[in-house]
Order: structure tokens, then sequence, then C-alpha cells
């Protein structure tokens, strides 16, 4: 094939004068030669008449991620960045359909073809605010907090807000797609994308997703769940594979997505890099036909991770829908074309890819009313920066408190603010992809850690002055240290895309090493000392004993200087739990060997090594040998105490819990559906607080669990001295499968994985609640009997 390159140079940018065609709907409807357009068809009969009338070319266009200047049969045209879009060549180039889009080709596109009425679709990348789409000019967004921060808040209505802030600002911003959120598991702290994963617990996960997913489709955005499956580590992700016994895959890691499949309707998901035992992810029929299609009912498509494809005809007969890449490897035309003359697909199964993706479309309006011009009015910043600043706030996790160090108050007349810029200085965002510089959306304002505390003090008419220093000379640090009434040591890590954590201590930023300033500013100053953790999750604090407060912050976003200065000084009550266990050691639980993290090399005849093509390596493989035994289900499996469990998060006021009750629910025959657990929660202390209960179930013997699960939660807001009463209903029908546990067909065949029933036992459960999973003062044991009224 002869490629052809033409290179367009343009000398001026002409935006808003750009015509934009109306589509066929908005011209009228139903006449012309294009009754696919008809409104009052189904979503359904309106794509088969689309297809009907489609060239198998224009099909092979639509599976793909489209540079705007690649026409997928190897064609090329170089065009300038601000280009003015128009048909050259037969090839669409980008600007035209989106005036004031200062266009990019960030990969995250599907061209749209003009005469079929067929849009164009941009989507952005998810999930802690809205970036990195097909238009350069960035839109002002909302830095919300971390996800980790959004799941800490135990709080489904902040996380369908946050939902609706994304969707919200994708739609402003001219997008019809976000591109989360991510819904793997916090397995290990090594991960270099923790911090866009909700925990280590599926039910908490999958329950905060599908709020965020409601939020955002609420919008009129599609959401695409990421990444399906086993994606839990970034070291190699391109060609490593993972080993996940068949319980733990449907029990853990893919319980979440089960969850906010089958609750929230998502209309994408999609597919991982790694090879999940045994085929790599986009090409697994195992993962996206007979888990996700076929067991779940999903009814979206399933969009490839970028250079995740492996296989042309494996992908599409796994229903792999859309190929995301800069352009397509294998979803060519070529190739798909060899592969239709060979007979190994047919027509049919392209008109199968494209047809989920077109019915989400026309469900979502963005066939008869796409996005053609932005949006901002619609947006308000000052109630989303507010909502983002409650996110930080109740995602904040308290960890140590001694003799009441904190809340601050007016006493104090002098604090040294301390830490290098990215966790002191600054606010500190999400990281944004591959970018490990603090770089995140573009915002219409930050709060630095200094502003916050002097705006708290000015607002309590205290007389406190706050001194920053950025701890590039730690005697200097620790000089200030010494001469100060109160420090703030605000420290953190490093995490970002493609690369994993290499230490869960504290690395050095910038030239700047933490670690000895930790050390010197603690031996100047530790008993007047609160250390502000800013991280991904777990970090090992040998100095914990020495200081009397940790709050964890994570990456608060933002508003970052308000939101912690507002519970450092009380004005906030901190509420925030941990959504993963903080263990004690470099190597425990599921990280305990390189076996678990971060693998082995295995001779299976795939290449291994970095990037997307290996470099000759042996295939790096991940093996979960903990099983179900991971995050607290470990610690409480091997009796071993964490510095701090999931769940776990102290306030400036206590909690009582007492006069548990569990009864049974029948459904319209009588049968058993399910269990009422209710309770009392009392604000024993003096100031108004707010406690995240936590329900969790241990099952009969019989299913070989290794501890107990969480099953529910409900986040009380109590004044002082006040008792409620919180009844929670667990159906044996939730998604979740509370009751029940997965048989495997083949328990030692992992490349069957999928296959098997999940059965719910028969016999004694017992219903633990309380503040944390290793904290939970009540107990009942009930006997219960599903089978009983049931044919």
């Amino acid at each position: 094939m002869i490629k052809r390159t033409v290179t367009i140079f343009l000398t001026a940018i002409i935006f808003m004068a750009t015509v934009v065609m109306p589509t066929f709907a908005e011209k009228g409807g139903t006449q012309g030669n294009r009754p696919w357009m008809n409104t009052k068809l189904s979503a359904e009969k309106r794509t088969e008449l689309l297809l009907d009338a489609m060239t198998i070319e224009q099909k092979m266009q639509q599976i793909v991620i489209s540079r705007f200047n690649e026409n997928n049969t190897g064609e090329t045209v170089v065009i300038n960045r601000r280009g003015s879009s128009k048909y050259m060549n037969g090839v669409f180039e980008p600007q035209g359909t989106l005036p004031g889009c200062e266009w990019q080709d960030t990969g995250r596109q599907i061209r749209g073809i003009d005469e079929l009425g067929i849009p164009t679709i941009r989507m952005t990348n998810g999930g802690t605010g809205v970036k990195g789409g097909s238009c350069h000019n960035d839109p002002l967004a909302t830095g919300l907090p971390s996800t980790l921060a959004m799941a800490a808040t135990f709080n489904r209505k902040l996380n369908n807000e946050a939902g609706r802030i994304l969707g919200q600002e994708t739609r402003a911003f001219a997008h019809h797609v976000m591109l989360g959120p991510g819904m793997n598991l916090v397995r290990h702290p090594y991960n270099g994308r923790n911090y866009e994963y909700f925990s280590e617990d599926p039910y908490l996960t999958g329950t905060l997703a599908t709020q965020q997913v409601k939020g955002i489709q609420g919008q009129g955005v599609q959401v695409q769940l990421k990444h399906l499956a086993g994606n839990e580590q970034e070291t190699e992700r391109w060609t490593m594979g993972v080993q996940v016994p068949s319980r733990a895959m449907n029990e853990l890691y893919m319980l979440p997505f089960e969850m906010a499949a089958k609750d929230a309707n998502p209309a994408s998901v999609m597919c991982s890099f790694p090879d999940v035992n045994g085929t790599f992810a986009c090409d697994s029929s195992e993962l996206l036909q007979d888990a996700l299609r076929k067991k779940w009912g999903f009814k979206g498509y399933v969009m490839s991770d970028r250079r995740a494809i492996h296989n042309t005809v494996s992908a599409i007969k796994a229903g792999t829908n859309v190929e995301l890449d800069w352009a397509p490897q294998y979803y060519t035309q070529a190739k798909i074309k060899k592969a239709l003359d060979s007979g190994q697909i047919t027509e049919n199964d392209i008109d199968n890819l494209l047809r989920p993706r077109y019915i989400k479309m026309i469900e979502f309006g963005h066939m008869d009313k796409p996005f053609s011009k932005f949006l901002p009015e619609i947006v308000d910043a000052k109630v989303n920066g507010a909502s983002a600043r409650k996110m930080a706030e109740e995602g904040a996790v308290l960890l140590k408190n001694e003799n009441g160090f904190l809340p601050l108050d007016g006493k104090p007349k002098s604090i040294a603010l301390i830490g290098v810029d990215w966790f002191a200085g600054i606010a500190k965002m999400s990281p944004r992809s591959i970018r490990v510089n603090n770089e995140n959306v573009v915002t219409p304002y930050t709060v630095t850690p200094k502003q916050g505390l002097e705006n708290v003090i000015k607002e309590l008419g205290y007389n406190t002055k706050v001194t920053y220093n950025d701890g590039r000379d730690p005697q200097a640090a620790a000089k200030l240290a010494s001469q100060s009434d109160i420090v703030l040591l605000m420290v953190g890590d490093t995490p970002g895309e493609t690369i994993d954590r290499q230490t869960l201590g504290f690395p050095a930023i910038n030239q700047v090493k933490q670690e000895p300033l930790i050390d010197a500013v603690l031996k100047a100053n530790a008993k007047n000392t609160a250390v502000i953790l800013k991280t991904s999750g777990t970090v090992l604090m040998p100095w914990l004993n020495q200081v009397p407060a940790v709050l964890e912050a994570w990456y608060p976003g933002m508003e970052d200087g308000n939101a912690v200065a507002n519970l450092l000084y009380g004005k906030v009550n901190p509420s925030g739990k941990l959504p993963m266990t903080f263990g004690a050691k470099a190597r425990e639980a599921a990280f305990a060997t390189e076996k678990q993290y971060p693998g082995t090399r295995q001779d299976t005849g795939k290449p291994g090594g970095p990037g997307p093509y290996g470099n000759g390596s042996q295939q790096l493989i991940a093996q979960y040998t903990e099983g179900l035994k991971m995050g607290y289900r470990w610690y409480e499996a091997n009796n071993v105490k964490p510095v701090f469990p999931f769940g776990y998060g102290l306030s400036y006021t206590t909690f009582k819990y007492d006069g548990l009750k569990v009864k049974r629910v029948r459904g319209n025959k009588g049968s058993l559906s399910g269990i009422d657990v209710s309770f009392t929660v009392t604000n024993t202390g003096k100031v108004a607080g707010k406690e995240a209960a936590q329900v969790y179930l241990t099952l009969p013997n019989e299913a070989g669990e290794p501890s107990k699960r969480l099953v529910n939660f409900e986040k009380v807001d109590l004044k002082p001295g006040e008792r409620k009463t919180v009844t929670l209903r667990i159906n044996e029908a939730d998604s979740n499968h509370p009751f029940s546990y997965f048989i495997p067909k083949e328990p030692d065949n992992l490349a069957n994985w999928a296959d098997g029933v999940w059965a719910t036992a028969d016999g004694k459960y017992r219903v633990h609640v309380g503040g944390s999973s290793a904290d939970t003062p009540l107990a009942k044991d009930i006997p219960l009997n599903f089978k009983l009224g049931k044919k």
C-alpha cells in the first residue's frame, strides 16, 4: 500500500466563525434517505438500519480510535495542530466540528462520518478532573481529591456528587465519554496508580464507583469503567501476566466491576493490559463474553487500553468493540480484510462490535444532538469547589491524636510549616497520566497549605504566625522547628502511571530528600509536631511513636489548604476511614514475596520486559498465591495486627455502638431474602462528629472464607450526646453476593476461571458491627437457610 504524506501549513485560525453543520435530526428528522435518524424508532431498530446502510470500509473505520490525520489505510496526512478541518484527499482533518477547540491528538476520539449523520466522539481521561481530551485548550475544571480520598469518605452522596462534577464538566468541554472511574483493587501499596482506585475491598469499591457512574451518566456523559481486569500493578504492564485463582478473581477482583455493571448500567468498559490467566484481557472471551456479557448481562461496549490488543481475530471474537491507540495496530483495514477473506471473521462480527456502541450513542442522545460547542456556562466553579473541599475534608483520616494534640487553638503564637513544595508549598493534586510532576487539571484556583492556615487563623481571630520552609536545607528546617510552638510537617510520595513505587518510605522530590528532613525536624521538636501525609496509601513510619498526631490527607486537590487547615483547627471534625490497610513491613500480605509482586519470569512463549512489545525477556508473571487473603482478610486470617486496619479513622469525639439486632427478611413467597441489621450509635464526646459505621459478615465454615467481609456501611452525623439507630438491609440478591461464595467448575484450571457458580451456604452466619475491620464490638450469630421455600 502506497503511503502519501501531505503537509498543510495554515496561516490563520478561525474558531468561532467555523460553520457547524446541523445533524440530520436537527434538519427535520426522517426525511431523505437516512431512516436511522428517525427518533421515534428504538435505539436497537435505528442501529440495525444504520448498519445495513454502511459499507464495510465505513464499519472498519468506526471500530478504531482515529488520529484525524490517519485514514485507517496507512495513508497519512501531517497537519498543523491548530489546523481547521476539511476533507482533503479523502482524509478528515481535525478542526471545524468544534469551534474554539485547539485540537490535539490524544488518540481519544472516534472520527465521525458526516454523510451518515455519525458525529465524532470525543473522550477525556478520568477521574479526578477533566483534562486530556481532543482539545489542547483544556477547560477550567474542578481539581478533586484523589479517588482514595473519595473512598475514605465512606459517603455515597459525596461520591455521587464527584460523578456529577466530572460529568457536568466533561459535557461543558463538549466531550462524550469519561474514561473512568478506575476500579482495580489496592492489592498492594506499590501500585503506581493506587491513587486512581478506591480500595482494597471489593464492596466499598463497587458501591462508591456505582455512585460515581450514576453521577457522571446523569449529566449525559458515557462512563468507561477501567481496567478489566487484573491490572493491580504498573511494572511491565504492557507485557506482564497475572495468575489469579478462580475464587479470588470472582470474589475480589471482578466483583466491583460486576456490581457497577449490574447497578449503574455503565455505557462502556476498558479492557486491561495484563495477560489474565493465559490470555491477554482484550483478547479474552472468558473475560469479555463469559463473565462480562453472559453472566452479568452487560449491554455496553468495550474499548481496549492503549496497545492492549494482541490478536486481531481473538479481540474481535472476544468483543473488544474499539481499539484504543494513536492509530490502529490490529484493527487496520488490511488485517481485518485478511481475516474476512480467510473466513476467520465475518461482517456480522464487525456489526457486533458496532451495535452496542451505536445503541449507547442513541440512548445518550449523542447521535441526534452531538456536542457542537463548549458550554462553560453550565459549570458553577464556586459550588463545585465547595464540594471538592468537603470531599477532601471527609476523606482525610486522623491516624493518631495523642492526648488531644489536635485540634489546634489560639494558644500557639508560631507555626512552622515544613515540607517540600509539592506537599507544603502548593495544593497537592492527583497525578495525571504518566506525569509525576503534580500536573493536573487547569483549575479556576488553588489554595496552598499556608493560605489555608492563614485563612482559618484569621477567621477564628487568633494571633498565630505561619512560617514556611521548603526543606531544601534540613538543618534550617530543624532550626525553624525548634523555635516554633507547633510544627506541621507535610510529607508524601510520588506515584505515577507506567511505574510502581520503589519504596514505602518518602522519596526525594526535586532533589530534596524527605527522609533526612523528617529525621532532622523530629529531632528538633517531635513532641510538638503533627505530620500530615499526602500519599497514595501505605507508608512506613518508623518515627510514629515520636509524634503526637498524624493526619492522612491523601492528595486533597485544589482546596488542599482550606480542607487541611479546617481539619487541623477543628472547624471540621475528621471522619475519614482507611480504604486500605496500613501494614508494618515492606513485604507482607499479598506482597510478601517476589512471586506475588512484581512477579517472576516464566517461559510462556510471550514477550516480556517493559514497553508495549517488551525487550526479549521472558514474561513477568505475578502470582496471586494469597488467593482470598488480600488486604484486611490476610491480617485477620493470619492474626497479624497492622499499624492501622482497614476502615480505621479517629475523630475529635468518641462513639459507642450498642443494641445490635438482626432480623430475617422474607420475600413475596415467604422465602428468606436477606437480613436487616439494626444498631445504635451514640456520640459520647463533646463535639459533633460523623462516624462511618461498618457491617461485616462471617459466612458458615463450608464457604471457606478467610475472614469476615464488608457488606454495608452508613455514615452517621451526630451532635454531642446524640443517639441514632441505624438499620441496614443486606439482600441475598445484592450484586456483591453478600451471603455467597464462588465454586469454580475446575479449580485448578486457571484458563476457565469464569466457569463456575455462586453458592449460598446454609448455617450459622455472624454479623459484626463497628468502626473498623479490627474493631467490631457488636457481634451476633444467626442461622440462615436460603433454600427453604425455594424450588
